[in-house]
């Protein structure tokens, strides 16, 4: 039998066959416009929120209140919101800002200040405070250009914090989060769609009649490219959408949702997609009923679950040794490498590593599923032993 129809190859057919029937269902249609609305809804709501500032209450006792002037210029230089008092004495500025009246207390000298905060100093006021430090030493110094950088060496803010600074997620592990719910979620979900679109065929017969023209293996092949480049297609939407909301309001400064960023969790998708529905649709081959699909498929969700239960587990510290080796191992890397590529840099060889090895799995595990398919899929009533499919009897 040739593997060409019309001068189409056999699996082209069979993936865009699979890619008319997707994009047609309520599903894709459904599913994507309320991602895209989700989305849209929570950059405008980040947005509303960021942008209603309060003024950054500092306050100078009688000591420090030469900084002022220089303070007060390169905050408003920075854009920060500021409202600037004098305070009597350390004492009183410390109650005003255990009270809450104040927000920084700036004590000590002009030249080795002290900023007293409730938890942590604004970046944009520490960044106005050891400005104005710097413009204090060296007219403490009387120094000449050649020696400023003598000068400046050690002019950095301390930090007296008088309550446990918060244990929050920064926002580039929220945004790393967030990539690795959205990877979860799209492997278990497209992956389910291919189980469910073999037991379907099966179940209907419908795959009698296909075999007929098709063999096997192009047929499982055909299948699992074409709801994969639907699901490509899906979250390619959602990530477009994503990126012109964040670069046209500005929500995040973060590298995370950069065009490359996209492109690269897209690539791991991908990936993970092969992996994962390759092995689904070689189990989902063994059962008969839609109603065995979960059952089927459940020791290889087992990985998937695993992998998001990683993500949380290293989300703090994604260079740990935990992570790095986690995001090296097939079943983990296309959710936690993507994870560690969004929340730290991680050494370009470790990535490299990481997609060979998903590569060598992939290609193995299709010969393994081509196998089990072709054994099992036309075996109606009871579910097929794994063993019995992977031998053939």
């Amino acid at each position: 039998m040739s593997d060409d129809t019309g001068g189409r190859p056999i699996i082209f057919l069979v993936a865009w066959r699979e890619i008319r029937i997707r994009l047609r269902s309520r599903v894709f249609t459904g599913g994507t416009v309320a991602m895209v609305v989700l989305i849209a809804v929570g950059i405008g709501a980040a947005t509303l929120l960021l942008g209603k500032t309060t003024s950054v209450r500092v306050g100078f006792d009688s000591a420090t209140q030469a900084l002022e002037q220089t303070f007060t210029a390169s905050a408003n230089a920075l854009g920060a919101e500021i409202t600037v008092s004098d305070i009597a004495d350390d004492g009183a500025g410390r109650a005003q800002v255990t009270a809450g009246t104040l927000d920084v207390l700036v004590t000590g000298s002009p030249t080795a200040p002290v900023a007293v905060v409730k938890a942590t100093v604004p970046t944009l006021v520490e960044t106005a405070l050891n400005s104005a430090v710097v413009d204090a030493r060296l007219i403490a110094a009387g120094l000449q250009p050649g020696a400023v950088a003598s000068a400046v060496g050690g002019a950095h803010l301390q930090v007296d914090a008088l309550q446990p600074a918060s244990t929050g997620r920064t926002p580039t592990q929220i945004s790393a989060l967030v990539v690795g719910i959205a990877l979860y979620i799209a492997l278990g979900l497209y992956g389910t769609f291919v189980a469910q679109g073999v037991v379907e065929e099966k179940a209907t017969r419908i795959i009698e009649i296909l075999l007929a023209t098709v063999p096997p293996s192009r047929l499982l092949a055909g299948k699992i490219i074409g709801i994969g480049l639907v699901g490509l297609l899906q979250l390619s939407i959602i990530a477009t959408v994503a990126l012109v909301g964040v670069t046209l309001t500005h929500v995040v400064s973060i590298p995370t949702f950069t065009l490359v960023a996209i492109l690269g969790y897209l690539m791991w998708f991908m990936l993970g997609f092969l992996l994962y529905a390759t092995a689904y649709a070689a189990v989902a081959a063994t059962v008969s009923r839609q109603e065995e699909v979960q059952g089927a498929i459940a020791p290889i969700q087992i990985f998937l679950i695993l992998s998001y239960v990683l993500v949380i587990a290293t989300l703090s510290n994604p260079s740990g040794p935990l992570a790095t080796v986690a995001s090296l191992l097939p079943p983990f890397a296309p959710t936690l490498m993507a994870v560690r590529m969004a929340g730290s840099d991680v050494p370009p060889w470790q990535v490299g590593l990481a997609v060979g090895l998903i590569l060598v799995s992939i290609g193995g595990l299709i010969q393994l599923a081509g196998r089990m398919y072709s054994n099992s899929i036309l075996r109606l009533g009871a579910p097929v032993r794994l063993l019995d499919a992977i031998r053939g009897k």
